[in-house]
This record gives C-alpha cells, sequence and structure tokens, in this order.
C-alpha cells in the first residue's frame, strides 16, 4: 500500500478502509438470501403438519357411533398375531406380569384414568378377555374400546 504525497494519510485510510468496506459487503449479501429461503423451509415445515400414526397395524372393528374419550387415557394396542403394545412403544410387551406392572404404575399416577383398548379385529376372544382381567386387577375400572367409523372394503 502506497501512499501519495497529494492526498493526506486520513484521506488514504478513509479510501483503502471503503474499497475494503464494498469487498467484504459483497461477501455477504447471500446471507439474507439464506435466511429467507430457510425461513420458508421452516413455515413449509409446520404449515403442513405431520401427523403420524404409530407403526402398529391394527385393522380396528366398525362400529357407527364413535364417541370421544376425554381425559387423561393409557392406550392398550393389540395386533392380531396378540402381541400388546402399551402408548406405542417400539417393543411388544408379551409377559402378563410386564403389562400388570405397568397398568399398576399408571393407576399410582392416575387413578381415575381411562384405558383406551385398541384390539385387532381378529384377535382372539380369549385373549382379550386375558387382557381384559389383567386391567380390572390393576384396579382400573374405567375401559373403552376404540373402534373405526369408516367402512373398509
Amino acid at each position: 500500500m502506497k501512499f501519495s504525497p497529494n492526498k493526506g494519510w486520513l484521506e488514504e485510510v478513509q479510501v483503502v478502509s471503503s474499497s475494503r468496506l464494498s469487498r467484504s459487503l459483497s461477501a455477504f449479501e447471500l446471507a439474507p438470501l439464506v435466511d429467507v429461503i430457510l425461513m420458508l423451509v421452516i413455515f413449509s415445515l409446520m404449515v403442513t403438519g405431520f401427523i403420524y400414526t404409530p407403526g402398529i397395524r391394527v385393522d380396528l372393528p366398525i362400529a357407527a357411533d364413535s364417541n370421544i374419550i376425554r381425559g387423561r387415557t393409557l392406550n392398550l394396542t393389540i395386533t392380531q398375531n396378540e402381541k400388546v403394545f402399551i402408548e406405542g412403544e417400539a417393543a411388544p410387551i408379551v409377559i402378563d406380569e410386564a403389562i400388570l406392572s405397568y397398568l399398576l404404575d399408571y393407576k399410582k399416577y392416575h387413578p381415575d384414568g381411562v384405558v383406551l383398548i385398541k384390539a385387532d379385529y381378529n384377535v382372539r376372544h380369549g385373549y382379550l378377555l386375558k387382557i381384559l382381567e389383567l386391567v380390572r386387577k390393576s384396579g382400573l375400572h374405567k375401559i373403552a374400546f376404540e373402534t373405526s367409523s369408516e367402512c373398509k372394503k
């Protein structure tokens, strides 16, 4: 960097700093564009509203009138091959004592809670009664069955 004898040192510094400023501003012109694009992506993700049902496949029986249950519920999902999922957990619970202990823990914190049973249409009657006995044995007396209002062909 050379100083010209005609200009004062302050003028030289202002010229050098203004050229640096213009170079540095041109490097940041992309940042607002990236911000706007990211905001649009976030907004579109929020608006689409991902509604995801757990991956447990259950063919619910059909009922004409499905009442909505209000309040705290414990979801018991029983698949066609008689695997029990509690609250949509990834691994099924197959031991009766484990199911009973989970129900007893639920009763301890929610004594007036409702047990919502989502049983597959093809579950054996005897197995469903066995699960109902476990629910009654735990002391929970509010039991409901989830049904589907859609007619599947």
